[in-house]
């Protein structure tokens, strides 16, 4: 269940961001608060980006960065977060974003698992309308419990 991912603690809503870099860099912030990633796994998501293009912008207007967990991830970890202005996250059909979710696994397996979830949600136009206007990380955590 994606509520056993995300707390308050993990999520932001209505981040100004000037650009994809910049939205990553809050999204993954919160991560290194959190202590799930170092700063260097923040640094490879933007690389990741800028290596292989809006690929994680898997849906309109949500993008996933994450990156290798060899880049410094200490512990599963996502973080969500909204934009207060959507942006464009690099060259992609399903640009401009208004909703960041850094993911951040230990291994392949857990990767994959985090992934089904976030699919799974995702697939759910409804819900993901109902975060992107949350007010809040209280909210937001409202709304995945229904939907979990």
């Amino acid at each position: 269940m994606l509520s056993e991912y995300l707390n308050e603690k993990t999520i932001q809503t209505n981040i100004r961001a000037d650009d994809w870099r910049q939205a990553i860099r809050k999204a993954g912030q919160i991560l290194v608060d959190d202590g799930s990633v170092q700063s260097t796994y923040v640094d490879a998501m933007i690389r990741n980006g800028e290596e292989n293009g809006g690929y994680f912008v898997l849906v309109p207007g949500v993008a996933i960065p994450h990156a290798k967990s060899e880049s410094g991830v200490n512990k599963v970890g996502m973080s969500l977060m909204t934009l207060e202005n959507p942006v464009n996250f690099l060259e992609s059909p399903n640009n401009p974003v208004k909703l960041v979710i850094c993911l951040a696994a230990v291994d392949n397996s857990t990767h994959i698992d985090a992934l089904k979830l976030l699919a799974a949600f995702l697939g759910d136009e409804c819900r993901v309308a109902e975060v992107m206007a949350a007010k809040d990380g209280k909210e937001v955590i409202e709304i995945l419990k229904q939907y979990n």
